[in-house]
């Protein structure tokens, strides 16, 4: 047909990176018709993509949790756990490093209680692996007498000050160190 100018593709990552920029810049009360325009593409084409805010949201936090469990990748299922837990926390410190702003909003989300609770179970479940060496932890006696889910989240505060103190990887491994004798049982000293 001439004279009809054909409509531009658009996809959903587009709008996810403009929903990502805008959170990171802006704080997430940033209205859908700002980051449509800033994803180039109209409000009706956004929510044809994601039918509400929230689903955006719980979209964006999907798309960075999924991210990050690619690139701390498979966690083996055999050898010492402190080994293992150093490898998760390498591999996360090291994202975390690389893609700030990611890491930031997706901090952000889930702190705020943000993400809906299904997008944060998909979440924790797209880090199964690096979880299970926690609870192997755990169940092994390892671990101090704390519920799991306070000393995950207490792994996640170190791993956020580690970020945000812009820690080297040096400097990262000794604040591993100083987490794990903190949340490990120690041998009971004896005094005369």
């Amino acid at each position: 047909m001439i004279g009809v100018a054909r409509p531009q593709e658009h996809s959903p990552d587009a709008i996810l990176a403009a929903a990502l920029t805008l959170f990171c810049d802006e704080g997430v009360a940033v209205s859908t018709a700002r980051i449509a325009q800033a994803a180039g593409v109209s409000n009706g084409t956004l929510f044809n993509y994601f039918p509400t805010k929230q689903a955006l949201i719980d979209a964006l936090y999907l798309s960075i949790k999924t991210d990050l469990a690619e690139a701390i990748g498979t966690v083996p299922t055999d050898g010492p756990i402190e080994t293992r837990m150093r490898l998760v926390w390498d591999r996360w410190f090291t994202w975390a490093r690389h893609h700030r702003r990611p890491y930031a909003v997706m901090t952000l989300l889930h702190q705020a209680n943000l993400a809906s609770p299904t997008a944060r179970e998909l979440g924790a479940s797209a880090l199964d692996g690096s979880a299970s060496v926690l609870t192997e932890a755990m169940t092994k006696g390892l671990l101090v007498d704390l519920p799991l889910e306070y000393l995950a989240g207490l792994i996640q505060h170190q791993l956020d000050q580690a970020v945000t103190s812009e820690l080297d990887d040096q400097q990262a491994g000794v604040a591993f160190g100083v987490l794990w004798n903190g949340i490990t049982r120690q041998a009971k000293e004896t005094h005369d």
